[in-house]
């Protein structure tokens, strides 16, 4: 009977069973009746009955002519009926249509529990080509789950977590048997850990592996000493998932051994004499009071550290280079930016533009940085500058200027990048002494990465960002002549970011 109320008590403290369910709204508005909607309305018609013919649940579709063609693809779960990959589809496309979560829109993916459809009015499957694939420019999407299961400790449920990812994103890598790259595994934990990989039949096998390996560090990331959870991540290409509730049909493909418990320290044996538990009782209070001693040292450090901290921030210096976890951002204090750019001496300063001003810096340790004084308040609290920074420098791109972190003080807002040496491109484009001059070779990679940021910013990112002030002197050049795009984030930062905009006067730079 208790073991019956103990098995209930843990099905209790599990999350319910969530579809795997989202949309991303990537491209422009298209007028009722348009000659795109009426191509769009094609493929619709087509692609359902497609995909739950083939196979592999995946199939691709077009209609029309450019500027006004539609494509689509849809990829159907692994394990799916041809019935149920039929009506996922065309479900998708409902949930994607005028009424549906992103109407009149000529750029959407549809994540369903059963399948995924994108379809826009470019062409976007020539992405896979060998000389196009870019696995470090998609943009993943990482969904942790509400409600953790707590009956666990979050290392032990974290290490077991990590295994089955990295399980079952191998084995639908190796599973290319008619290109179906698609695995299920589930895991003998307390509780059972249930997960799911697949990607796009029409990868190779070093795309998928590398779709799929990017999914799994950044999905392990969130798992270190984690209470148990949902993790779902996501992109057009791959998607990996575990859940502690069944995500699929059927018998698992993979029956998984859970990793060994974190080790407990065993209580001290009985003593056999009274000598030797003396000895034992003597060595347990020798213990006990260094352990004692050790606690007490430990907070009388935490507390003259917090009072530190506590004294800092009232004065207006947050800790110095504080990291920010999970995150490739950092705090920095004004004080160490005002070292570093020597007090923002005119001798230091990069430039000036829309947005602020940009100063060279070198911090202690050497590393070179480029300060950019913002001219005006965020509008935001420190809350939402530190969640909105945060999200920015998620943002990475070959293309894109890095951003380390930023600093707030007071009446101050300072954001901290990478320092590019070659200065920007209006340097190059209007100084007419001849070795300043760009051959044909690097102004057509400079043209190409610019496209490739625009790109990423405006389809591919997490975030949809419209950079607005797109000019000369915003496009920095590294040391290989790579163009990287500055102030892409800072118009959302200002507090103007949209996924739609309309506008009705001129923004940016004249």
């Amino acid at each position: 009977m208790l073991a019956v109320i103990a098995v209930l008590l843990l099905l209790l403290l599990l999350p319910p069973a969530m579809p795997f369910e989202g949309s991303e709204c990537d491209g422009s508005k298209y007028a009722p009746n348009s000659t795109f909607q009426a191509n769009l309305n094609l493929v619709a018609a087509a692609l359902p009955g497609n995909a739950s013919s083939m196979p592999t649940g995946f199939a691709t579709a077009t209609a029309g002519t450019s500027p006004n063609r539609a494509y689509a693809m849809a990829l159907c779960r692994g394990d799916v009926s041809a019935s149920t990959c039929d009506a996922c589809v065309a479900a998708a496309f409902t949930a994607a249509g005028a009424s549906g979560n992103c109407p009149n829109n000529t750029g959407v993916t549809m994540y369903e529990d059963a399948c995924v459809l994108r379809f826009s009015s470019v062409q976007f499957l020539d992405f896979l080509r060998a000389d196009q694939w870019q696995p470090g420019e998609l943009a993943f999407q990482i969904t942790p789950a509400f409600g953790n299961v707590t009956t666990v400790p979050g290392a032990w449920f974290s290490a077991a977590a990590t295994a089955i990812l990295t399980a079952v994103a191998d084995h639908a890598v190796a599973n290319s048997t008619a290109r179906k790259y698609f695995a299920t595994g589930e895991m003998d934990f307390q509780p059972k850990i249930y997960a799911i990989a697949q990607c796009v039949p029409d990868m190779t096998p070093s795309q998928c592996q590398s779709c799929l390996g990017t999914l799994v560090i950044q999905s392990t990331g969130l798992l270190v000493n984690t209470k148990p959870r949902w993790i779902m991540s996501f992109v057009a290409w791959c998607n990996l998932r575990y859940s502690v509730q069944p995500l699929y049909e059927g018998r698992s493909m993979l029956q998984l051994q859970a990793p060994p418990p974190p080790a407990v320290v065993p209580p001290s044996a009985a003593p056999d004499s009274g000598g030797a538990g003396t000895k034992t009782k003597a060595v347990g209070i020798s213990v006990g009071i260094g352990c004692s001693v050790v606690l007490i040292l430990v907070c009388v450090f935490a507390f003259v550290v917090c009072k530190r901290r506590a004294k800092a921030t009232k004065n207006g210096h947050p800790p110095a280079l504080q990291k920010i976890a999970g995150a490739q951002c950092t705090i920095f204090d004004l004080p160490t930016l005002q070292e570093a750019t020597e007090n923002f001496s005119e001798k230091n300063k990069l430039g000036e533009g829309g947005f602020g001003i940009v100063y060279k810096g070198i911090l202690p340790d050497g590393q070179e940085i480029a300060v950019k004084k913002l001219l005006e308040r965020t509008g935001h609290g420190l809350q939402e500058l530190h969640n909105e920074v945060l999200l920015l420098a998620e943002l990475q791109h070959k293309n894109l200027v890095r951003l380390h972190g930023y600093c707030s003080h007071r009446d101050d807002t300072l954001l901290v990048y990478e320092y590019i040496k070659n200065g920007s491109l209006d340097n190059f484009l209007f100084e007419s002494r001849e070795e300043s001059a760009l051959n044909w070779e690097q102004q057509y990679n400079i043209i190409l990465g610019i496209a490739k940021g625009i790109l990423y910013l405006h389809e591919d990112s997490s975030l949809r960002i419209i950079h607005r002030d797109l000019k000369p002197n915003n496009i920095l050049l590294a040391d290989d002549m790579d163009p990287k795009i500055a102030d892409f984030g800072l118009a959302r930062l200002l507090g103007e970011g949209h996924t739609h905009t309309k506008t009705a006067r001129a923004a940016g730079t004249l």
